[in-house]
């Protein structure tokens, strides 16, 4: 995406109210002089060229992270590992690789949303402002942690524990946790699923969410054969039982 058609996408956002997004690129020296007039008018870019040796430490203040992901598949992913050691908020990415495999890994190791170019402005638009939304909604949700029996999930540091150890999880396997965890009792179909973590509706064929569900099993203790936890509902969806 040149930062000619990023910067219109970016003046729809900014109609309704101001944020700070911060910009990565892989491009060494990437031309800005067309965002310039957005300095200081009620929005404010921080663009930031990707760089070997850079730390991607985050501005003082930003709502949002935009990774254009125009590199190898090896960088960019580095990229999106590197941005989530300090980085914690929003984050989208942009791609012009029309490959399964990068969006699910995008997603997989920290990506909250995955946008496939070319996109138009309002598409890319109405999928910050979700984002954001998201965000904002879970910080104000009542309570960010759930517990159940040894089992605790917070939403706040995005971490799960199981009698007080921690538990290695992706960002999509939370997010999924989170979201069945919320509705625990209700049988959730996967097109809901897909929605809460693809933004999406379910194609029919994919079976990424059947693939972080067993992850989820093994990693909770939760026995494939017979669980207790999260059930498969056959033919309707998935369990949280709390």
């Amino acid at each position: 995406m040149t930062l000619q058609r990023l910067k219109a996408c970016l003046m729809e956002i900014s109609a309704n109210h101001e944020k700070n997004i911060w910009i990565l690129a892989h491009q060494a020296q990437p031309d800005l002089s067309s965002l310039q007039d957005l300095m200081g008018g009620g929005y404010h870019l921080q663009p930031f060229a990707i760089r070997k040796s850079a730390v991607l430490h985050p501005p003082q203040k930003v709502d949002l992270a935009l990774l254009d992901m125009a590199a190898s598949t090896q960088d960019a992913m580095t990229s999106i590992m590197r941005l989530r050691e300090d980085y914690k908020g929003p984050l989208a990415v942009l791609d012009n690789h029309p490959n399964e495999r990068r969006h699910i890994l995008a997603l997989e190791i920290g990506a909250d949303d995955y946008l496939q170019q070319p996109v138009s402005s309002p598409v890319l638009a109405a999928r910050i402002e979700a984002l954001l939304r998201r965000y904002q909604q879970a910080e104000r949700e009542p309570s960010a942690v759930i517990s159940v029996g040894d089992l605790t999930i917070d939403a706040t540091r995005r971490e799960v524990t199981k009698n007080e150890k921690v538990i290695s999880v992706t960002t999509v396997e939370f997010k999924l946790l989170w979201y069945l965890a919320s509705h625990a009792g209700i049988v959730v179909s996967r097109n809901d699923i897909h929605l809460a973590l693809y933004n999406r509706e379910y194609n029919g064929i994919d079976r990424s969410v059947d693939m972080y569900i067993s992850r989820l099993r093994k990693k909770l203790g939760d026995c494939p054969a017979h669980p207790t936890l999260l059930k498969t509902i056959r033919g309707d969806g998935y369990l949280f039982v709390g």
